[in-house]
């Protein structure tokens, strides 16, 4: 799995086909690399909008987290698959 080092330069909500039978909703942070100075899209999720609600609270406390270190300019680290854009797991830095 791998890992970027970073801090978050943007968050970005969107639900996509509201009131339909496929509606969904995606969370992107675009993370700004400590090292290469390069910007990574990752999405934190994307989800459908009937999805159960013990996935929805996930999805709002990683979002929670995500905000609060942006905010605060705080290091986070991302880790998904190589192949992947999927958040698998952040952290932050809380110093």
């Amino acid at each position: 799995m791998a890992e970027t080092i970073g801090t978050i330069t943007n968050i970005h909500v969107h639900s996509y086909l509201p009131d339909a039978v496929n509606a969904f909703d995606v969370c992107k942070l675009t993370v700004l690399e400590t090292t290469t100075n390069h910007s990574w899209l990752f999405y934190l999720w994307n989800a459908r909008d009937d999805d159960t609600p013990v996935h929805r609270v996930t999805q709002s406390q990683r979002l929670a987290l995500a905000r609060e270190a942006a905010f605060r300019k705080l290091t986070v680290h991302v880790f998904a698959e190589n192949d992947s854009g999927l958040v698998d797991g952040i952290q932050v830095d809380m110093s």
